[in-house]
């Protein structure tokens, strides 16, 4: 791994069949708080099929394995965990018809997941409604926390800007006279935020940048011929792209014999996510950003983190990445929220507590700041988490037979999130260098 720098300022699982799968849980003999439940029922809704599951397999793997070692351990306050796993595919109308039946008929108690900006953004009004705990690994658009308040919903990972920010300063590290940007991105909440994001970035940081295109594709379309002739005609000096999934793998591979990535810079959002998927087809020098987690598997350092690379690789047969850690943010910090309400509880004659109410939890969830394998989380009261992050560029590994991250640079927490009460593209309006 290449040196490691400071920003100043703070082979693949079988894919499930569409549908649901239920992990029973391992006995406990920890004791329980006084009223609990002989389970708690938790659903984790990813894609588990369709070009999207290179994303939910790495997710269900991490929530699989993540269940079972806490299950050995006495589960959530001496209550063992009952998995649900459920496809996200489908569009946002089944999802909403998903969460009710997760609710109404499944009777879970909470639900964690959700990677599309299309579903969360689809699911969230209808579970405030029904007063479900939902906790939001990915969803990157900003609009989840924003738009309107949120009691049963919250986010455990950053949102797209801290992406966009990142990528802009660092292809300006990188290409210092930078003059023309590009965009590809998909043509919903997610890569147009992104996109907006990226582009009032650069622009913030270098006034004279100049945008000479921007590429709109369907949701995991899976060609870009098109795409990629045109911005080997417009020649940006800088080309942002979104994608992600399997949607990424096709564009990287499409690409890269073409010599887009010799052509131009290109700062890839979920590039990370691909690197173990894509070979020797990505060229050294393309910029890949983590998606704002803390952590990085190459460079594990915490016991934790160390755990955690080791379980989810003998799980599931690839490196966690950060799909990975994200789902690991979620888990835990429902997890924390459960134990610090039971902790609150200890009042009613019980040493153990008392098992809390949803509404317990959701006042335990607000301000608690709680460990990852990427570094600590902090739930705000928006229900936005706030977090460090990194980011890196691509260098080709005969130790792995794919690309890694290299040149890393951390990203303090104020580097990546806007103040809590600000708009996130006010926030990304006023950045500096």
């Amino acid at each position: 791994m290449g040196k490691l720098f400071k920003y100043s300022a703070i082979s693949f699982l079988s894919l499930l069949l569409a549908g649901i799968m239920v992990i029973a849980p391992a006995s406990t003999a920890s004791a329980a708080p006084k009223g609990a439940p002989k389970q708690i029922k938790i659903a984790f809704v990813d894609f588990f099929s369709g070009g999207a599951a290179v994303f939910g397999i790495s997710g269900k793997g991490t929530s699989e394995w993540l269940v079972a070692k806490w299950n050995k351990e006495g589960g959530i306050g001496g209550v063992p965990i009952k998995l649900i796993l459920v496809d996200e595919g489908g569009g946002p109308k089944k999802q909403v018809s998903e969460l009710r039946r997760l609710v109404q008929d499944e009777k879970v108690d909470a639900i964690v997941g959700y990677t599309s900006s299309g579903n969360c953004m689809a699911i969230k009004p209808v579970a405030e409604k029904l007063k479900i705990l939902t906790v939001v690994h990915i969803c990157g658009t900003h609009q989840l926390t924003e738009n309107s308040p949120s009691k049963y919903v919250f986010r455990t990972s950053a949102n797209q800007a801290a992406d966009s920010v990142s990528l802009a300063r660092h292809a300006l590290a990188l290409k210092p006279d930078l003059k023309t940007i590009a965009g590809a991105n998909e043509d919903y909440a997610w890569g147009r935020d992104s996109w907006e994001a990226f582009k009032i970035a650069m622009q913030t940081l270098k006034p004279d940048v100049k945008v000479v295109g921007e590429l709109w594709t369907k949701f995991q379309a899976g060609e870009y011929s098109a795409e990629i002739s045109k911005l080997l005609r417009l020649k940006p000096d800088v080309i942002h792209s979104s994608f992600w999934g399997g949607g990424l793998i096709t564009f990287v591979k499409q690409a890269a014999p073409r010599g887009l990535f010799k052509q131009s810079l290109v700062a890839l959002a979920t590039g990370e996510q691909v690197l173990q998927n894509v070979g020797k087809s990505l060229p050294d020098g393309v910029i890949a950003a983590p998606r704002a987690t803390g952590g990085y598997w190459a460079t594990a350092s915490s016991p934790m983190e160390k755990e955690f690379v080791a379980g989810v690789y003998k799980h599931n047969k690839r490196y966690p990445d950060y799909p990975a850690y994200r789902t690991h943010q979620a888990w835990g910090g429902l997890k924390g929220a459960y134990e610090k309400a039971i902790a609150q509880n200890t009042n009613f004659g019980n040493p153990k507590g008392v098992w809390p109410t949803t509404e317990e939890v959701i006042a335990a969830f607000e301000g608690l700041i709680w460990d990852s394998p990427g570094g600590k989380i902090e739930m705000r009261s928006d229900h936005q988490a706030i977090h460090g992050g990194m980011i890196g560029v691509t260098k080709y590994s005969e130790k792995y037979g794919f690309s890694i991250l290299d040149q890393i640079k951390e990203l303090s927490v104020s580097d990546i999130n806007p103040p809590l009460g600000m708009k996130t593209m006010d926030w990304v309006a006023g950045i500096t260098k």
